[in-house]
Formats: structure tokens, sequence, C-alpha cells
């Protein structure tokens, strides 16, 4: 079979049309009302020929750059070709079960970076922990070691305080996740740090409770919430490291652009990280603290991230003929 296409033609061959879609993304900055109707059929049969690019570029030139670069140009001039007003509920719908999840997709490398940024130090620290006990101890005050190491499941908030507990839960995850988001334009520093901190603190704290013998009452505490809680806060993650690859890695574009783009992106995994962590919130004064047997907990917490990853990587998806 003949050698296909080097990826130097394949950029060469296409790179005008690409500049020309960029320069009327650019142009319409969001609203396609701003562009000529000229322009407006322009821009859709650009987007068409650079989605069957972008298709070719996944298949021959999965690995280069080119392809990253191509899909988040088709992601901004996606939103601008199927753009509607703002107040419809057929745009609403599209953007729930067809651009969020696929967005989300398409910066799932960053997800697991944010994944492994905060497993390698739990694991890391959890290890270091049951070699050294004394050392984990000594990384948490007395006061807060005995309470970990005395409650038992059920305890961990009063039945009257739970309505207010809710509330206050979301809030402090919601403002980790923003740290972990905003992080990103720090190139990324500030991000990687809150990650490693706290799966350091997470393991550390297994790594005390199992010297103790009581791990098994935390675990039966996070079983109803921590799936969908340490989802939200990957995603968040990732999208702060999306933010950081646009500043150091702009590619082709200005770092202006890649950024923007870059943001527009993110700002969307944002909504889901939110809601994601409204209900884990719920989960965690309601569900987590009851005397509920660890089964039910690990099903409600199982179900509530089996449905949340179902979404992400299969909604929206286009049908494959049969």
């Amino acid at each position: 079979m003949p050698a296909g296409p080097s990826i130097d033609r394949f950029v060469e061959d296409r790179r005008a049309r690409w500049a020309r879609l960029a320069a009327l993304v650019d142009r319409a900055s969001g609203r396609v009302a701003r562009l000529r109707a000229d322009e407006v059929l322009e821009l859709g049969r650009l987007y068409r020929a650079t989605t069957g690019d972008l298709a070719i570029a996944r298949r021959d030139f999965a690995r280069d750059a080119v392809a990253e670069r191509l899909n988040d140009l088709v992601a901004a001039a996606h939103a601008l070709v199927y753009s509607e007003a703002p107040a419809s509920g057929r745009q609403l719908r599209r953007f729930v079960t067809r651009e969020l999840p696929a967005t989300v997709r398409a910066t799932l490398p960053w997800t697991a970076a944010a994944l492994a940024l905060f497993l390698v130090p739990a694991l890391l620290s959890y290890g270091l922990g049951l070699l050294a006990p004394e050392l984990a101890a000594s990384s948490m005050s007395e006061e807060t070691r005995q309470y970990l190491v005395r409650r038992t499941p059920g305890s961990e908030i009063p039945a009257a305080a739970r309505p207010v507990a809710g509330p206050l839960i979301i809030l402090n995850n919601v403002q980790v996740a923003v740290v972990a988001f905003a992080g990103g334009m720090t190139g990324g520093l500030l991000t990687a740090y809150v990650l490693i901190a706290n799966g350091a603190v997470l393991g550390t704290t297994f790594a005390i409770l199992q010297h103790e013998r009581v791990a098994g009452s935390l675990l039966t505490f996070v079983l109803g919430h921590g799936f969908l809680e340490l989802s939200a806060i990957f995603l968040a993650g990732g999208a702060g490291l999306r933010l950081a690859w646009a500043i150091l890695r702009p590619g082709e574009r200005t770092r202006r652009d890649a950024l923007r783009l870059a943001s527009a992106q993110a700002m969307r995994i944002v909504l889901l990280v939110a809601v994601t962590l409204g209900v884990a919130g719920i989960l965690e004064a309601f569900v987590s603290p009851t005397t509920l047997p660890p089964l039910a907990k690990l099903a409600t917490g199982a179900t509530g991230g089996a449905l949340l990853w179902a979404y992400i990587l299969v909604a929206g998806r286009p049908r494959r003929p049969a």
C-alpha cells in the first residue's frame, strides 16, 4: 500500500484553511452575528473541511501536536456554527447532552495528569506512613489524631447539624476545586501543589488510622461521596493543567489565543465540577455520616461515580452506522 502523506505535507496543504477559520472565529468573538453573510457561509464551509482534517489527524498523526491544535480549533468553531439565542432550550439541551461531555473528553489527558499528581503522593505517603508511623503521626495534632481514631461510622456529623453542614461541605469542596482550576494561571504550579498536598494528606491519614487498626471507619465514611468528590477534584485539576498547557505550549497560536480557547474549554468543565461537588456534598452530609451498612454506602457512591463517567465517556458520541 502506498504511504500516506507526511505530517509536514498534511499541515502545509491545509495551513491557509485553518488560519482563515481561526481568523473568522477570532473576529466573531463568540457571536456569529458579528460576521458578514458571506463570512458565515465561509465559516460553515471551513468548519466542515477542518472537521474532516481533524478526523485524518486523529487517525494518522494522533501523537502529533497538530491533532490537539485542530481539536481546539474545531471546538471553537463548533460553538459558532451551532450557536443560537441564549435562551434557546435546544441550545441548552445540545450543550448538556453533546458539547459539555465532548469538551471533558477532549481534556481527559490533563485529567489523567491531575489524577497522577494526586494518586502518586497519596500512595507514597501511605507507604511511608506505614513504615514510619511516628513520622506520620507527627504530621497532625494529637487532638485531630485522637478524634479520627475514636470516631465511629455514623457519628461524624450529628443529625441535627447535617442541614447546615451540607452547604458548608459543598463550599469547602468548591474552594479546593477553584484553587486547583485557577492555579493553571501560575503555569500549573499551584494546581500541582494543591493536588500533591491533598493526595499526601489523604495517604498519611489512612496510614495513621491503619497503624491504629481503624482505617475502616474513614473508608466507610468516604464510600458514599468519595467517588464523585475525587472525580470533581481531578476534573478541576485537569482544567487547570489545560490552562497551564496553553500558557506554556501555545503552539502556532499566540499565547493569548491559545489561552482563550483553553479557557472556554476549562470553564465548561468547571460547570460540571460545580454540579458534581453539589451532589457529593449532599451525599457527604446525609449519607456518609449515617449508620447505613458499608455496602449500601459503597453502592450509592459507586452508582454516582459510574453515572458521572458514563455521561462523560458516552454522552454525545455520534452513533455508528449499523
